[in-house]
């Protein structure tokens, strides 16, 4: 406003709320055009990479594929409205997010996507046939042959480079009703008495499920201890839990050129030496070495009885704060008071491995350790988002149909999952976001019923903040294993690098730009 002049600034009307009503409109008019403008036209916005993973699921989720597949397991035996495609669909996607969901609410799915219309009790019974048994099973294994097929290279296949795969096995407990104790045994204790087990193989290095195999809840995991032996190969890293803690099959990985790290069993025999008629007692012998001013975190011993496996023990004192969770966990499990001899073993965490000294330190090997635990994280994302341990019913078929469909719903995500990670550079995909964002709005079922898997993946390039682990003080667990190889990697170079000073290797520490 100029001095001595009357103002020209004019004061907005307020708009009428069929006014406010247009602008709404305009305004979102606009934010899609805009959105439009962003994503190129459909044909180019499908790279090579998405048009894979397109043509992948369109090879499984097939109508003619689907319905050659279903006569020969025997779920068509003569034309009938339901089909296979439809069927497959709406028992893998349709309970996606809810594991609860009514078989009325399913049926209203089949109609709308397939304009199929069929009762809720006709596709209970088709649920509880042998034939979908079959039908979801070998869609399964066909998904995972293209899962295969369509893996991409990512921020872990590349920190984990010096191996071919580093692969996890675990298990999980789904209890089911009383009345399946028979096909469905339960553990037994305090626990159902019928129970299913999945034993799952995944490798966390490429982002790819390996094996899925379904049994009863009293399956010892020791059962399935030789399971990974399929899918190993020379250069491969298994992470071996005490469950699954087998000589046998730890002599069996190294002869397949293979590594293993795992947790040393307090019951096993540990030998200084091949021909030593005792054992030794492995916790003195590090306090020991500890009070003579030597390095305990990697010592060559022989365990078993009989065996006399040779192999590299490195092992690692833990805060009391351990110590006492390791002896309420005894006393809540074994319900009684440990015995002095374990008290002394929970002071220590002890592992075995067959990595040399020379690849990885005793810290790096205590640091790899960690990763196992992402398994948890896994199946911790199976019951809470997928609820894959929501299974009623009290027909055998009727549970295996469901969970079929429910592992047909993994898969799928796992190829998601390693596209994204594959796209998101030096950020790290959380598996518990990326369910829930394809959960939200209905776009995973949405994108695969109506071809659109290229959309999806382009449009979640675009939002990959959503689906990442945000930046923390505190390292994750593949952040701290980069850091400490990125470290070594250091080390190493400096030691063997004779030409240049320490000051000319300081110049180029990639610790500096990691710390």
């Amino acid at each position: 406003k100029i001095p001595g002049k009357p103002s020209t600034v004019r004061r907005r009307k307020k708009l009428t709320a069929d006014q406010r009503k247009v602008r709404a409109q305009l305004l979102t008019e606009r934010k899609l055009a805009k959105e439009k403008r962003r994503l190129i036209d459909k044909e180019q916005r499908e790279t090579e990479k998405t048009k894979r993973i397109r043509d992948g699921f369109v090879s499984i989720f097939n109508p003619l594929e689907l319905d050659t597949l279903a006569k020969k397991t025997g779920f068509i035996k003569k034309r009938g409205e339901l089909t296979a495609i439809a069927f497959v669909y709406i028992v893998s996607f349709g309970f996606l997010g809810n594991g609860q969901i009514a078989l009325s609410y399913l049926t209203v799915g089949l109609s709308k996507h397939f304009n199929i219309s069929i009762s809720p009790q006709a596709l209970s019974k088709r649920i509880n046939s042998l034939g979908s048994v079959k039908l979801l099973k070998a869609t399964l294994n066909k998904l995972l042959e293209i899962q295969l097929e369509l893996g991409l290279k990512n921020k872990f296949s590349e920190t984990f480079s010096m191996f071919t795969g580093v692969f996890l096995q675990d298990s999980s407990q789904c209890e089911l009703n009383e009345m399946l104790s028979k096909p469905f045994k339960g553990s037994g204790g305090g626990a159902s008495t019928s129970a299913l087990k999945l034993d799952f193989i995944y490798d966390i290095a490429n982002l790819l499920v390996r094996g899925m195999k379904l049994s009863s809840g009293s399956t010892n995991d020791q059962t399935n201890t030789k399971e990974i032996l399929k899918y190993i190969k020379s250069g491969s890293l298994v992470l071996r839990d005490l469950g699954y803690f087998t000589v046998d099959v730890l002599k069996c990985i190294e002869g397949k050129g293979a590594y293993y790290l795992s947790r040393l069993s307090i019951k096993m025999n540990v030998y200084l030496n091949k021909d030593d008629k005792d054992p030794v007692n492995i916790v003195q012998h590090l306090k020991m070495l500890k009070s003579q001013g030597q390095d305990p975190s990697s010592i060559k011993v022989y365990i078993g009885k009989n065996e006399r496996f040779e192999t590299r023990l490195v092992a690692e004192k833990v805060p009391k704060k351990v110590i006492e969770q390791r002896k309420a966990r005894y006393r809540k499990d074994r319900k009684k008071t440990p015995s002095n001899s374990y008290i002394e073993w929970c002071g220590y965490s002890i592992f075995i491995t067959n990595i040399p000294e020379g690849m990885f330190s005793g810290a790096m090997i205590l640091a790899l350790y960690k990763i196992r635990w992402q398994i948890e994280l896994v199946f911790k994302n199976f019951k809470s988002n997928l609820e894959i341990d929501v299974l009623k019913g009290t027909n055998k078929h009727r549970i295996e149909t469901l969970v079929y469909g429910k592992l047909i719903t993994i898969v799928t995500l796992f190829i998601i999952q390693n596209y994204a990670a594959h796209s998101s550079n030096d950020l790290e995909i959380s598996g518990d976001k990326l369910t829930k964002y394809l959960i939200s709005d209905n776009r995973l079922r949405e994108a695969v019923i109506n071809d659109e898997i290229p959309m999806l993946l382009i449009i979640m390039e675009h939002e990959l903040p959503l689906i990442c682990k945000q930046k923390r003080k505190r390292k994750t667990t593949f952040e701290e294993v980069n850091h400490i190889l990125k470290m070594e990697d250091f080390c190493k170079n400096a030691k063997t690098n004779s030409n240049g000073t320490v000051d000319e290797i300081n110049d180029n520490n990639p610790l500096e730009k990691v710390a």
